[in-house]
Parts: C-alpha cells; sequence; structure tokens
C-alpha cells in the first residue's frame, strides 16, 4: 500500500497527480530566474542543489539563531569541464556564484569542502564568487599541517602524483598513446587543470611548476582567505558540533576514517556490492577501459602493517637475511649456484616490484579512489534526536565501513551510526551514484548501509539527490562512466518512492508519488524544504 503523508486537503491532491501542487517546473529559458530567498522553516532547514554539472555544490539554510537571518553552510563547488552544458537548459558557474552571492547577502556562516578533486573544488575562485565572506572553513582531518598521519597520507600522495607526472613525461608528446591520454586525463582530475589542451608535460620538472600549487589547491586556499584564515579541521567521532549561526542545527562527523588502511580500503566486498561489481573498477569503468590494459586494478590482500619496504626488507632485522638469500638485493649481481643447479642462489628476477605491477594508469586511478575515499562524510542534525541531512562526499567503502566504529558521546548519551543513518529523510548520493559509493545491505548487516537509512517516519519523506550528468559520463572514449550505476539508482528510486532529484533530471521527466515536502525546481537548482 502506497504511503500518504499526513496534511490538509492538498494531501489528496499530491497523492492523485504525484506531485506536490506547489512545484514549480523548470523553464525552457537558458537564461536563469533572478535569485529566490532560500527560508528555512522554524527548526528545519532549506537545501538547494545547484544544477552545477557533472560536480557537487550544495547551499543549507538551517534555522537561525537570528529569526530574521538563516545559517548558511556551503558544502563544495564544482564541476567537471562542459558538462553544465549538457543540461538543458544549460547552466554555468558563474551564474551559481552570483546566485549563492546573492541568497546568502555575501556572507557563508560555513564553507566546507569534503575533499581535494575538480568536481568538488574548481568553482572557488574570485570570479566566481567577487567579496564573498565566509566565517568558517570546513576540511577533513587529512588537511590539517599540524597531524602527523595527515602529513604522511599527503606526502603518499605527493610522491605517487611526482611519479605519475615523470611516467608522462616518459611516454613523450601528448596523445600518442592512449596510456599518455588516461594519464592526461586523470592529472587533470587531480591538479584540477581545465585549461584547451592540458597535458602532463605541463607539469613536468621541465616546465618549472610546482604540482603543489595546483588549481585545486588554489581553490581551496581561496576560501581560507575569504575565512580570514580560519580553518577547523574536523575528526570522525568527535562531539558533535554546533553549527555556527543556528538555533539547533549540529553536525556529526562521520568520515574520514583516521586509519590510512581504510582510507586505501576502496572496493565492495560480498553483499556490500549492488550488481555484479567484479568486472569494474573503483570508477565504475571497465577494466581496460579505464587503463588501455588487459589486467584490472589489483590491491595487495595485506594490510600495510604486514608489508615492508622494498628499501627496508633487505637490511630488516629479522627478515633480511632471508629476502638477501632469496629475492637478491637491488643492485647486487646474481651469482652462480654453489650446488650446480641453473638458478641463482639470489635471483633479483624473482622479485615483482611495484614497477613491474603498477602501470600509470592504475597508478593514477588509486590516487582518484584514495582522494575520494578521504572525503569528509557529515550528518547534519535538525534537532537533538531529529531528522538528520546525511552528505558523504565521494566517500568509498572502507570511510563507509568506519562510521561504525565508535559512537559519539553526546552529553554522555552514546549515539551509533546507525542511528543517525536511521533518522536520516536527505541522502546527497556519493561519488555521482558509482558503484563503490553507496554499499547494500540489509538492516541487520554489521557494516553501514542504504537499508540502514530513513527508518519509521523518516522513510515517508526521505530524498536522494544524485550529482550527475548523464550525457556528460556517458561520452566515449571518455569518461565513459557508469555515472549513476542503474542498479543503485533503482534502489533508491525504490526505497525513495521515486522522490530522487537528480542534476540533469526534470521534474517533469520523473514519476514522483505523494512527495510530503516543497520542492522548487529552476533552471540554476532545485529547493528541497525540510519541516523540523
Amino acid at each position: 500500500m502506497e504511503r500518504k503523508p499526513p496534511g490538509p486537503k492538498s494531501t489528496t491532491a499530491r497523492a492523485a497527480t504525484g506531485i506536490s501542487p506547489k512545484l514549480k517546473h523548470a523553464t525552457s529559458k537558458s537564461v536563469p530566474h533572478p535569485t529566490r530567498e532560500l527560508k528555512p522553516p522554524p527548526g528545519g532547514a532549506a537545501v538547494r542543489m545547484y544544477r552545477i554539472g557533472h560536480g557537487d555544490c550544495f547551499l543549507i539554510a538551517f534555522a537561525g539563531e537570528n529569526p530574521e537571518r538563516p545559517s548558511y553552510v556551503l558544502i563544495d563547488c564544482g564541476y567537471k569541464p562542459k558538462s553544465p552544458d549538457m543540461i538543458v537548459p544549460p547552466t554555468n558557474v558563474k551564474a551559481i556564484g552570483s546566485d549563492i552571492i546573492a541568497t546568502t547577502g555575501g556572507m557563508v556562516d560555513v564553507a566546507i569542502v569534503t575533499h581535494e578533486h575538480q568536481d568538488h573544488v574548481n568553482g572557488f575562485n574570485a570570479k566566481n564568487f567577487p567579496e564573498l565572506k565566509v566565517g568558517e572553513v570546513w576540511f577533513a582531518w587529512t588537511e590539517n599541517p599540524d597531524d602527523d598521519v595527515a602529513n604522511a597520507l599527503r606526502k603518499k600522495f605527493n610522491d605517487r602524483l611526482l611519479g605519475l607526472i615523470d611516467a608522462r613525461f616518459e611516454l613523450g608528446a601528448a596523445g600518442s598513446t592512449e596510456v599518455s591520454r588516461d594519464i592526461d586525463w586523470y592529472l587533470e582530475f587531480e591538479l584540477g587543470e581545465q585549461a584547451e589542451g592540458f597535458n602532463g608535460l605541463q607539469h613536468s620538472a621541465a616546465s618549472g611548476k610546482d604540482p603543489s600549487k595546483s588549481a585545486n589547491k588554489q581553490a581551496m586556499e581561496f576560501l581560507r582567505n575569504c575565512a580570514g584564515g580560519k580553518s577547523e579541521y574536523l575528526y570522525p567521532h568527535e562531539k558533535p558540533r554546533c553549527v555556527p549561526g543556528a538555533k539547533s542545527a549540529r553536525v556529526y562527523v562521520l568520515g574520514p576514517p583516521r586509519d590510512p588502511d581504510k582510507i586505501d580500503d576502496l572496493d565492495p566486498l560480498g553483499d556490500e556490492a549492488f550488481g555484479e561489481e567484479h568486472s569494474t573498477n573503483h570508477l565504475g569503468l571497465d577494466a581496460s577501459a579505464a587503463t588501455g590494459l588487459a589486467a584490472p586494478l589489483v590491491s595487495s590482500p595485506f594490510p600495510r602493517r604486514y608489508a615492508l619496504p622494498l628499501g627496508d626488507a633487505f637490511t630488516n632485522a629479522s627478515f633480511g637475511a632471508f629476502f638477501r638469500e632469496h629475492y637478491g638485493q637491488p643492485g647486487s649481481v646474481d651469482l652462480e649456484p654453489d650446488d650446480g643447479s641453473e638458478v641463482s642462489a639470489g635471483p633479483e628476477w624473482r622479485r615483482i616490484d611495484a614497477h613491474n605491477v603498477a602501470d600509470p594508469g592504475t597508478l593514477a586511478l588509486a590516487m582518484n579512489n584514495a582522494t575520494n575515499n578521504a572525503s569528509l562524510v557529515l550528518a547534519f542534525e535538525l534537532t537533538k534526536g531529529g531528522k538528520v541531512l546525511l552528505f558523504v562526499g565521494d566517500a568509498q567503502a572502507g570511510n563507509w565501513r568506519s562510521w561504525s566504529d565508535k559512537e559519539f558521546n553526546d552529553r554522555g548519551e552514546a549515539i551509533a551510526a546507525k542511528n543517525l543513518l536511521g533518522r536520516t529523510v536527505l541522502y546527497k548520493v556519493g561519488h555521482h551514484c558509482s558503484h563503490n559509493a553507496t554499499l547494500n545491505g540489509k538492516l541487520d548487516s554489521k557494516h553501514p548501509n542504504l537499508a540502514w537509512m530513513a527508518q519509521g517516519a523518516a522513510g515517508d519523506e526521505f530524498v536522494a539527490m544524485i550529482t550527475a550528468v548523464e550525457a556528460w559520463a556517458h561520452q566515449k572514449p571518455k569518461p565513459d562512466w557508469n555515472h549513476p550505476m542503474p542498479q543503485i539508482k533503482a534502489a533508491l528510486l525504490e526505497k525513495a518512492g521515486q522522490r530522487v532529484l537528480q542534476t540533469d533530471t526534470n521534474l517533469n521527466s520523473t514519476a514522483w508519488r505523494s512527495f510530503p515536502g516543497t520542492v522548487d525546481e529552476q533552471p540554476l537548482w532545485f529547493d528541497l524544504t525540510i519541516e523540523p
């Protein structure tokens, strides 16, 4: 039996038409409408999902301490180049920046960067946000310059990045091979480049460019400057934070995990997966299509605590003699066997070194995935014990699993991730609805998953928001991404009673049923009003 929300006479109209009578559809004009007030109800929230392209940009208005002004929270602002042109009508980031300035009066209480990827940050600059003022900027703990684990992760990433740039240099002229084109593609993503004719050679050592000053990093620095340098670094399972300027809204930090092994833990296992996952890599691509290679991406089955770096293995006090005897120290000369056999006593060829398997394409994919899995994951609670808005960035399997590692201490009360997900009425779908950014499962599964969300009354108004432009994602040969993954979208549509908003989809082409809230659709955005 189909659920019908409680309410006045308009409930009957909603049930009959499948669309709220307050719903407004996008016009065919390409010029966006003038901005509209984003006003939350008392104790509630209003969420503006900008149709920025294949990327994320959200403005949330929470009921404010000052009744005359909401608390404004801006989460990400980025897109993949050319993807806004594939929305009907087309949008552009400059118009979106202008709308954010006009809506907030040029003052955002909190600006949040979930992670350092082009499609989440490349909209942040002075051209799009002239004279923007920000109260605080929130980053994941992985950006904290005073955190030793974060610094080690950044060093690892930078080493990989430089290695990828060097590999691109070794391949020579731009576009000469499929592998070189793949590397250019992922370097553009990691560095945030979007100029015509970009290729990885433009960041080689000979170019004199410093990869640490990439476009992505400049965008993040722009936000810091807008906040006068005031940055907060959020840690998982810390005590609930008040949202600055909000009357009652708080935020629970679920991820990323402060464990490098879990950040490197990328893909769903067993019943965590939707559909046939064995044939796809972490971007939802066929493995051979992603790298130009026949073999899929393979990672070590062992946690890093059981591994020794090659440079340390041969001098290790416990195991060094074994490695020297059986695998040949780097730079050593193979010795003739003493027993007359044909095998050397210490053959270097027995080793399968990282450079033998970590081809440039695979390295690029691994870098991309690890950055996604370091996404800041936030559960916004409207009132104590009330409704929750879940924003997961591009968090992937290891990040998801870590949410239930600990409980939150809310003034002596233990709050579990399962409790927060059960009260979730809005889910910002992870990584454009790709295969490893929403976990499958059941209500009694040990790992967090879609089934944990929207229990009880929350299920009557659960809404999912997918930030995807299918026409852009399905282009061949690049990117040819499976965004959104059909199996996950189908599960979301079923769970949400068809209440799924997607960047490139107009409401008049969907089959919504008995939607209990108010949605306003305009060329630049979807507005969703959430009562407390």
